[in-house]
């Protein structure tokens, strides 16, 4: 089979517009380049054969949001992000976009930008395919020189968020001014994320998320520690950040898998709360580490409950020297008794005391439940139908659980 002429050795001294040029002649229809961010780098001429799409990108200097959000929610920058070959996408009339392919121009495992071709002149064959991918290759070190500067704005964001997650900046003015000299849009209301999966590169997983949703984020070791704030179209859809941000660690989970564990602080809208929220988030992950079977459908610090207190409870207890005379008697008949009714209780009490659930649970039957439950008010001289003596218990419980994770 024969190889493939090289189609752009003589444009190697080419700029990035005449580059567009040489690719528009070559495929005998309309180019345009963007960089990652969907800010237009250059375009080919076109004459009258163009789209609504093409010419809004061309007039505003970046593709429309609403074209953006659609090619996202159709799966199309999802290929773009992890496929070396040009994407056919075909034609989406409701927001002005005609047929079109596109490459992404990478460097490794990082986009640099895209290459798009509307097909409006004549069809795009494999040939013209072949020329995409070795144009994306040769636009590489011309968009290496723009990613340059980009990357280091991209770092001092990152340091100034640092700063926010800290606590460094004690005004709201002083935060929107050094947000503003960056030219970084804090949105508000907003909350922090944290993700942590060890052993994964988060960020390569998550990188489509992550340039979909055009999110602030910094890695602290095998943690993602993400900015996030609610986009204008999900609020429009009267989604609230809260269901935002569920749906976004349900889509990282999906990529990630089980080895995932997230958390996510409240939501403010004031920017010097960016430390409560960070620290909130952190006790998430904290409380989902001890208690992984409790806190299993837990993700936000206002789910948490009880357990959003455990810790400061089990602190006050060891300064008072507080010990649980109730479990000590409990573990001492099940260390006798080669019984198990520590668990039980455990879990009758994470069940809200459904017995159904809990022998379900158990893998017992409900009378065998009925005794052991029987025999634990016996033992600890307390009635299990008093929510107060209940709620006691659980609490004794899982600081008992606090104890043993030191």
């Amino acid at each position: 089979m024969a190889e493939s002429p090289d189609y752009f050795n003589q444009f190697q001294q080419a700029d990035i517009d005449e580059l567009a040029d040489a690719i528009a002649e070559l495929v005998q229809n309309p180019i345009t380049i963007e960089d990652s961010d969907h800010k237009l780098i250059a375009y080919s001429s076109h004459g009258d054969s163009t789209d609504q799409a093409r010419w809004s990108t061309i007039m505003g200097r970046r593709v429309p949001e609403k074209v953006l959000t659609r090619l996202w929610k159709d799966g199309v920058f999802a290929q773009l992000l992890t496929c070396d070959e040009p994407v056919h996408i075909p034609a989406k009339d409701e927001v002005g976009l005609g047929n079109r392919v596109a490459i992404a121009i990478r460097k490794g495992t990082e986009v640099l930008g895209y290459i798009w071709a509307q097909e409006v002149v004549r069809p795009i064959t494999p040939r013209d395919d072949e020329i995409l991918k070795q144009a994306a290759r040769a636009a590489v070190p011309r968009l290496v020189q723009r990613q340059g500067k980009r990357k280091a704005e991209e770092q001092r964001r990152k340091e100034f968020f640092w700063e926010l997650l800290l606590g460094n900046h004690a005004s709201e003015s002083a935060i929107r001014k050094k947000a503003e000299s960056l030219t970084l849009v804090l949105p508000s209301p907003y909350l922090i994320c944290m993700i942590d999966a060890s052993g994964v590169h988060l960020e390569q997983f998550l990188y489509p998320l992550l340039m979909r949703d055009k999110l602030l984020w910094v890695l602290d070791g095998t943690q993602l520690i993400l900015f996030i704030g609610l986009p204008a179209v999900a609020s429009k859809e009267g989604t609230t950040i809260t269901q935002y941000v569920e749906q976004f660690l349900h889509e990282a989970l999906s990529r990630v898998g089980d080895q995932m564990i997230a958390g996510y602080g409240q939501s403010y809208q004031g920017y010097t709360d960016i430390v409560k929220s960070y620290r909130e988030a952190q006790q998430v992950l904290q409380v989902k580490r001890i208690f992984p079977q409790e806190t299993s459908t837990i993700q936000g610090f206002q789910q948490l409950g009880i357990y959003r207190f455990l810790l400061q409870l089990k602190r006050w207890g060891d300064a008072e020297g507080y010990v649980s005379e109730r479990l000590a008697k409990l573990k001492r008949y099940d260390r006798e008794n080669q019984a198990n009714l520590l668990e039980t209780l455990e879990t009758f009490l994470d069940m809200a005391g459904r017995v159904n659930l809990t022998a379900k649970r158990l893998h017992i039957h409900i009378n065998t439940l009925s005794y052991r439950l029987r025999r634990i008010e016996e033992i600890l001289e307390l009635d299990l139908d008093d929510q107060n003596q209940r709620t006691s218990l659980y609490l004794d419980l899982k600081m008992d659980k606090l104890e043993k994770e030191r």
